[in-house]
């Protein structure tokens, strides 16, 4: 008996251990991108932390509701002002938080951000992060990528941003990211993503 013990934890062991997740082909990366990119309509809800240059930060919960070029993004928790609620389309950016509703008709590539930063005192770069949270590279700008060693997205850099994807849901219909951190000069931001509606 004794000597059956080892043989049992070693299948026993081998039962538990994580699979590596199924290769990703470049054409099949492709293919993903271009489906998503078109896809007009999508929810994500998750958890989001902040922190700034100068240690300043919260976290809470996210909720990120998108209809063609009509986005509604719900942050709540202890970002020491309570919830705030951003609603944008392609000209027209309002933040609604304790203090009321303001309103921006932007102009300009970091317009929002300036906005954002200026209401919720921390930078969230959502116009491009519309983007960045499906793994997909903002359109109009130059940027770069880097892919892990199963063929997965690992890095974009973009708009002074880089943005690093940690972990990956791979039950869903597409490769969608569970896990991804966004840093710059001006802080750093990052989601897990609990569930995607595609």
């Amino acid at each position: 008996m004794p000597r059956l013990l080892p043989l049992a934890l070693a299948l026993l062991l081998g039962a538990c251990a994580v699979r590596p997740p199924a290769p990703v082909s470049p054409d099949s990366w492709a293919a993903r991108n271009a489906q998503l990119a078109v896809l007009p309509d999508w929810g994500a809800r998750g958890r989001v932390a902040v922190r700034g240059t100068d240690g300043s930060g919260g976290q809470g919960s996210l909720a990120w509701e998108q209809e063609g070029e009509q986005a509604q993004i719900r942050l709540a928790g202890p970002f020491g002002a309570g919830a705030w609620e951003i609603r944008w389309d392609s000209a027209r950016l309002t933040v609604a938080g304790r203090g009321g509703e303001v309103a921006l008709d932007y102009t300009g590539p970091d317009a929002a951000d300036r906005f954002l930063h200026e209401q919720l005192g921390w930078w969230f770069p959502a116009v491009a992060a519309r983007y960045w949270l499906r793994g997909l590279p903002a359109p109009g700008a130059p940027f770069t990528e880097e892919f892990d060693g199963f063929g997965r997205l690992a890095r974009i850099e973009q708009h002074g941003w880089s943005i690093s994807y940690e972990d990956w849901h791979a039950d869903a219909s597409w490769l969608m990211p569970r896990r991804l951190v966004m840093q710059s000069a001006r802080g750093r931001v990052r989601v897990v993503v609990d569930s995607w509606a595609l």
